[in-house]
């Protein structure tokens, strides 16, 4: 059966509507509940030094596709770290980023990588699941207590992902050999491409440090 572009319009915009709603009666009480507030798209809350984000990213095809779709993108960082590192050029960190910065699923392997849903979707029960994810993926964020539990996850799990304000911080905390211990594991994974020179380059700039290749 062929749609006219009017009913197209219109499916698209119940299901904004939709989501809207999912966002403002069911995810954002959930998350106030637990000390988070919101704008836009975007929830919010401090824990001490820590501060964690929850994003919630539409699919950049949802004006094309017969379903509505989005991402969640968990982040957490920490002022301690933002105020060790707070003057470098912006092209090797921002003065506030995110240590932990993933989607969902990397936390919880039972969260989808893509919610969708379409106009025959049992909205009620779709928003529920959404938010059974929601606490399983606080639980997680929760065992990260403190900045040094924050640096140990990126130093344990990140490698492309805010390793020049990792490094930054190490430094300047002076703790050299955990730095060091990661600058070896980025030169195991990268050490072997032409690349290893950028990073090792801005390795240095933020720790006023030379890099020696696996040291």
């Amino acid at each position: 059966m062929v749609r006219s572009a009017a009913w197209r319009s219109a499916s698209k915009s119940a299901l904004r509507r939709a989501y809207e709603s999912v966002l403002c009666n069911e995810i954002g009480p959930a998350l106030r509940e637990h000390g988070f507030t919101r704008f836009r798209n975007t929830f919010r809350r401090s824990r001490g030094p820590l501060y964690d984000v929850i994003n919630f990213q539409p699919n950049w095809n949802n004006s094309v596709t017969p379903w509505y779709g989005f991402f969640v993108n968990v982040r957490v960082g920490s002022v301690e770290i933002d105020r060790a590192c707070p003057g470098h050029d912006p092209g090797l960190h921002r003065p506030e980023e995110f240590l932990l910065d993933r989607r969902w699923e990397h936390l919880v392997h039972d969260a989808p990588y893509e919610l969708r849903f379409d106009l025959d979707t049992d909205m009620p029960a779709f928003a529920a699941r959404v938010c059974e994810n929601l606490m399983s993926v606080l639980a997680e964020v929760e065992r990260i207590r403190s900045t040094g539990d924050l640096v140990a996850y990126a130093v344990a799990n990140n490698l492309l992902i805010a390793y020049e304000k990792t490094c930054c911080y190490l430094a300047a905390i002076e703790d050299f050999d955990t730095l060091s211990r990661y600058v070896t594991r980025l030169h195991a994974s990268f050490g072997h491409q032409d690349r290893w020179a950028i990073f090792s380059g801005r390795i240095s700039a933020v720790t006023g440090r030379p890099v020696i290749a696996g040291s």
